[in-house]
């Protein structure tokens, strides 16, 4: 294999119209389909000639002696770092997408399950969503919410969403403009804090400040400790499986169920999916993926964000010639878009 990263205009051209008549047929691709793709006025000898020249570098191979030649995943590196040009999204596209997740912005859990779903349908392949660990979570606030005049609910807002405990007797009525004073009083000294750092001893502390309402703090430490921190794995939402089938490369039984049993592996998935530093976006390929169930795949993923930090990953799952002109600007505008919902609902 010929050493060597960049390419020279043509060869650029002829593996652009190799990869992106594959992306279309999943058919080898002929030389005589390249000649008439690439427009480059060279004899098909010519073309034929650079072919070669690009299997001998590691960026073609043939998968048959009598066949046209296919993409390696090497190639398809080099097409998304040096050869795309991504679609823009009409403006129609765009108002379509941001409905669908403006739809649904009341609640954190019904914004992401929406999401992966407005995914899936738009691009038609698999797609899924992680999010950090409840314990991840940064506190922001919490509110007491007066049911009757000894029952109250509470309510912890964090950057990733809201939190709803189960109702609680007191064993005396307490005023909801005290419970509003209490909720301003456990706030400022929980804020910046993540659900997980909210512990046994620093609730522990906070009663000794406030005997008086001892039964409201071990309420709120019950509560973190049995359904916000032993929460511990990760949510990971799965959409549109059923698209994989819809591809050729995932006829052969043994293929498509080795990518379903790892689709339906959370710790794997989130594994996958761990965000890229430095990068809102990115594109991982066959063999760039850990999982070897994964090799016959692409990933085309974006972080979404809550004031600046990364709640969790977007992305979707194909085939190595997946569209990733029209993939990438898609995965990045609804990423983009759940932030803004993400962000506007824990304010």
């Amino acid at each position: 294999m010929r050493p060597t990263s960049v390419l020279d205009a043509r060869k650029g051209r002829i593996l652009a119209a190799v990869i992106q008549e594959f992306i279309h047929s999943a058919e080898p691709v002929a030389s005589e389909i390249v000649l008439r793709r690439s427009a480059l006025g060279v004899s098909s000898a010519t073309v034929r000639h650079e072919m070669a020249l690009l299997e001998e570098m590691g960026f073609l191979t043939q998968p048959h002696t009598s066949a046209g030649r296919i993409p390696t995943d090497r190639a398809y590196r080099f097409y998304v770092d040096r050869l795309l040009s991504e679609q823009r999204l009409s403006g129609d596209e765009r108002q379509r997408l941001r409905r669908q997740i403006q739809s649904l912005a009341e609640e954190a859990e019904r914004l992401i399950q929406g999401a992966a779903r407005a995914l899936a349908r738009e691009v038609h392949y698999p797609s899924v969503v992680t999010t950090v660990r409840p314990q991840e979570h940064l506190f922001r606030h919490l509110h007491f919410v007066p049911l009757d005049a000894r029952r109250v609910m509470g309510v912890i807002v964090t950057d990733g969403g809201v939190f709803e405990g189960q109702p609680v007797e007191l064993p005396e009525a307490v005023d909801p403009e005290t419970l509003d004073q209490i909720s301003r009083w456990m706030s400022a000294r929980l804020e910046g804090l993540t659900l997980g750092e909210i512990t046994h001893d620093r609730l522990e502390n906070l009663v000794g400040e406030m005997a008086r309402y001892q039964r409201l703090l071990e309420y709120v430490q019950r509560w973190l400790e049995r359904e916000v921190r032993h929460v511990a794995a990760r949510q990971v939402v799965v959409e549109g499986t059923t698209h994989l089938l819809e591809q050729p490369e995932f006829r052969d039984p043994g293929i498509v169920s080795a990518i379903l049993a790892t689709l339906e592996r959370d710790e794997e998935l989130a594994a996958l999916l761990h965000p890229v530093p430095g990068r809102t976006a990115w594109v991982a390929i066959g063999s760039e993926l850990p999982s070897a169930s994964m090799h016959e795949c692409s990933l085309v993923a974006a972080s979404y964000t809550v004031g600046g930090r990364i709640m969790g990953t977007l992305a979707i799952v194909g085939p190595k010639r997946m569209p990733y002109a029209r993939a990438l600007p898609v995965v990045r505008f609804l990423a983009q878009n759940l932030s803004e919902a993400l962000t506007h609902l824990s304010a």
